[in-house]
């Protein structure tokens, strides 16, 4: 009867050891160690390499996706919104891109203007807008966003910096400013030898009167359906050779000279 009791301060004295429940760690494969011996010693060029064939990718995708440019470029700027009037934009870029008024410079069998708009208001027209009335007399006004209005007209004055485009079509608010500017614009009749029919003069503050464009509705281009999605005020004008963009380019500034001829219907 001894012996259970000797047994039992043995399991009392006795150390329990229970299995450990940490999983180890398996140990990694080859291609694991492979990688991670590459990244080590070529981290920075991968990195570089990755990084510039992703800018090549990107680049390669915008080309293809660009549409191909036109032969010359003419701008829009006015209270016309041609977001909302997609259907009138295509039918005046198509009324402007007809083959009696330009050549296929680029010789690609396809005469094209690119069109540059940009949708501008003057404080008038904005508050002409606001007291809108409909045809029972009614107020309807139409509010126009002040701020969307002030970033679109700095973006204008910023793209008529560049001289990429030569050919404008200007609400009379926007000529008058850029008449007052200087020498922005071109001396019709001293370029074309003569005044054109409907040309619109401006006076400067030393009291010098220069022929700077033409009115859109005193010219037959006018009486084209598409074009009179524009005011019948607006004027078309050309800039002067600037120092940089398309028009600092003999040949292309020819071709500008040469298109608005045919628009304005200089003989």
């Amino acid at each position: 009867m001894q012996e259970p009791k000797h047994n039992e301060e043995k399991l009392q004295n006795a150390e329990i050891h229970f299995p450990s429940r940490e999983r180890r760690e398996r140990e990694h494969g080859k291609l694991y160690r492979w990688f991670d011996n590459f990244w080590y010693h070529h981290k920075w060029k991968t990195i570089i390499s990755l990084s510039l064939a992703i800018i090549v990718l990107v680049c390669t995708l915008q080309m293809c996706g660009r549409e191909e440019k036109g032969d010359i470029s003419v701008l829009i700027a006015g209270p016309y919104n041609f977001t909302v009037e997609e259907s009138a934009y295509t039918e005046l870029r198509n009324c402007l891109s007809r083959s009696s008024y330009l050549k296929d410079y680029d010789e690609n069998g396809i005469s094209r203007a690119d069109l540059q708009t940009f949708s501008i208001y003057s404080e008038a027209q904005i508050k002409a807008l606001r007291e809108h009335v409909n045809e029972q007399g009614d107020p309807e006004p139409i509010e126009i966003n002040v701020l969307h209005n002030s970033q679109n007209y700095n973006k204008y004055n910023q793209y008529m910096m560049t001289g990429e485009t030569s050919v404008l079509l200007l609400d009379p608010w926007l000529f008058e400013e850029m008449a007052a500017k200087g020498e922005y614009l071109a001396d019709l009749e001293t370029l074309y030898g003569a005044a054109p029919q409907g040309a619109v003069y401006y006076t400067d503050a030393k009291e010098q009167v220069r022929c700077l464009g033409v009115r859109l509705g005193d010219i037959p281009l006018y009486q084209n359906i598409a074009v009179r999605f524009l005011s019948e005020d607006t004027v078309l004008c050309l800039m002067g050779p600037y120092f940089m963009g398309n028009s600092s380019d003999e040949a292309q500034y020819n071709r500008a000279v040469e298109y608005f001829k045919a628009l304005a219907g200089i003989q």
